[in-house]
Parts: structure tokens; C-alpha cells; sequence
């Protein structure tokens, strides 16, 4: 006499869902959004536990789970039974080796399927500084597509009027020295 194994359907699409979704045909995490280069970002970790699911007469058949698996990250699947569907065992973890639940025989059964995300390198543009000196700061330079530290400043000079001999002798403000920790250079430039 031949056996023949029975499979009992799992209906994904219908459960506790948390930070998952049922999608294409598969259970997976929620998107959460997409980086510049439209790579998809997952929360870490989600789970999916499915409804009351009645084994009644084929109760010696439901000792394994079929997977399929695809993706860059990984899961966890674990079983619970109830004799009645009012006291349920705790989840226990199925054997990853040949798919065999470990959870004790009985007349309803619930599946917890823990999801977590692979990691994956996402690019984000928080400002790309295309507004020119949007960036108002005395210390701060936002022209040309760029956010850095000013390091030049220009002081506008004035014709000092006590100076009696030959030439003309130049006046900048007062550079207070504790506005900087050190100065390079002094550049005079003439018009």
C-alpha cells in the first residue's frame, strides 16, 4: 500500500501582520521607502502569524513545512497546536534541517514567521546645495554647490588721512584676534 503525503493550504494573504505584507505572492517586509537610486529600505525585522489553522483528521500529516525562500535576508519559523483552539503550547522553532515541526500534535495549529531585513548600503541627498548662499552664516560658504567653512574674508579698507609721508597709506577695521585661532596670510590686492 502506497502513502501519500497532504498537504494542508497556509493561506498567507490572511493573519496578524507586522511590518509585513502578503505581495506578489509572497510574504515579505514592508517597504518603507526608497533611497536616491531607487533601493527599496525595509524596517530591521518583521512577523506574520497566521490564523487558526483546523488540522482535525489529517493531524498526523501536519509535521512539516515547505519553504521557499528568496531574498538577501533571513527568517524564523515557528509552530503552536491546540487540542480545543482556546489553550494553545508555545511557539516552539521548526527543524531547519528537514522543515519537521516540533510543536506537540493537535487539532489547530498557528504559524509565526519572524522576517528580517539583509543589510544594504542606501544613498540619501539631505541637501544637494544647488541654492546659492541659501546657507546665510558669516562663517559658513553655500555658493557653487557646496557647504564648507568660509576661509577667506575680505575687510574693506579706508585712506588713512594722518599719513604725511610719500604714498598713501591703507586701513582695514580691527581684526579682533580672538575671532580666530590663526591667520595664514595677509593678501592685499589693488584695483
Amino acid at each position: 500500500m502506497a502513502t501519500q503525503e497532504i498537504g494542508i493550504p497556509i493561506d498567507l494573504s490572511k493573519g496578524i501582520f507586522n511590518n509585513t505584507v502578503f505581495l506578489n505572492g509572497k510574504l515579505q517586509l514592508i517597504e518603507l521607502a526608497k533611497d536616491d537610486n531607487d533601493v527599496p529600505i525595509y524596517p530591521p525585522e518583521g512577523y506574520w502569524i497566521s490564523e487558526s489553522i483546523r488540522v482535525a483528521d489529517k493531524v498526523t500529516s501536519f509535521k512539516y513545512i515547505a519553504k521557499s525562500i528568496t531574498g538577501s535576508g533571513s527568517y524564523k519559523i515557528y509552530t503552536q497546536s491546540s487540542p480545543n483552539g482556546f489553550t494553545w503550547s508555545e511557539w516552539q522553532e521548526i527543524n531547519y534541517t528537514n522543515g519537521s515541526i516540533l510543536t506537540p500534535v493537535g487539532y489547530y495549529a498557528k504559524i509565526k514567521i519572524f522576517i528580517y531585513a539583509g543589510n544594504t548600503n542606501v544613498t540619501f541627498t539631505i541637501d544637494d546645495f544647488a541654492v546659492v548662499d541659501k546657507y546665510i552664516n558669516p562663517y559658513i560658504n553655500s555658493s557653487y554647490g557646496v557647504l564648507e567653512l568660509k576661509k577667506s574674508y575680505t575687510s574693506p579698507l579706508v585712506i588713512d588721512g594722518s599719513w604725511a609721508d610719500d604714498g598713501v597709506l591703507m586701513k582695514s577695521s580691527v581684526i579682533q584676534k580672538t575671532n580666530y585661532k590663526k591667520i595664514d596670510k595677509i593678501e592685499i590686492s589693488t584695483q
